[in-house]
């Protein structure tokens, strides 16, 4: 459930601060990065899990497992299949770049809290840790390296720096890099949902909704414009 609201936040914040995300994107930025710093003290020190119970049971699942980033990456995710010249397209593409910065900076806050022990574990102690988290940690490391140079080259002044053709090539690994994310996710809740545990069920049933979802409509955005493209030539 904590996707399924973290998704719904992240609709509501970026409906009505998706003005104030473009003309204060720094601002953003400084305070998505503080919050990050934050979370990792909290989680090195364990201070984050002596808070209320309220707290550590409802927002920090949201925010140190990667929900809430996760959600700002389907909405990235989800700008590029919309149809060209609508109105969620004109409105999401402007923010989409700053979307994308601040979902990488909570991502990055979420492997350093989460690696200190399962990356260190996979190195130096690999039969201490399920198959399917070895895995899953593995699919994290993968994800960070394709995910650095898409948070760099997400800068408009980085941006600005390259050819174009260059930057469209990099900024197609953004497609491997949501399917590793679902399977990162899948690597870890599905051995969770085959015990009957009801909560990862449901968190599987909407993140595989959500993720294929996006990839027909991605796909059938392709498909049209390339029929277009081939209309074009033959005209």
């Amino acid at each position: 459930m904590n996707f399924l609201i973290s998704i719904i936040v992240t609709i509501i914040l970026v409906a009505f601060g998706g003005n104030f995300i473009k003309k204060h994107d720094n601002f953003c930025y400084l305070l998505t990065t503080l919050l990050s710093i934050l979370l990792v003290i909290g989680s090195y020190t364990g201070v984050i899990w002596t808070m209320s119970p309220w707290f550590t049971s409802t927002i920090l699942p949201i925010l140190i497992k990667n929900a809430f980033a996760t959600a700002i990456f389907v909405i990235v995710m989800y700008t590029g299949a919309f149809k060209n010249g609508g109105k969620l397209i004109k409105f999401l593409m402007p923010i989409r770049a700053q979307l994308s910065i601040i979902a990488c900076i909570l991502t990055l806050a979420h492997n350093i809290s989460f690696g200190k022990y399962y990356f260190v574990s996979l190195f130096t102690a690999p039969k201490t840790i399920p198959t399917n988290m070895k895995a899953a940690a593995v699919v994290s490391i993968i994800l960070i390296v394709i995910m650095i140079p898409l948070f760099i080259t997400s800068f408009p002044s980085v941006r600005k720096s390259m050819k174009p053709k260059t930057w469209k090539k990099l900024q197609r690994n953004a497609y491997l890099f949501y399917g590793l994310i679902y399977l990162h996710v899948m690597l870890i809740m599905i051995p969770l949902a085959f015990t009957g545990n009801s909560t990862y069920i449901i968190n599987v049933v909407i993140y595989s909704i959500v993720f294929l979802t996006y990839a027909i409509m991605r796909v059938n955005k392709y498909m049209i414009k390339k029929s277009s493209v081939k209309l074009r030539q033959v005209v």
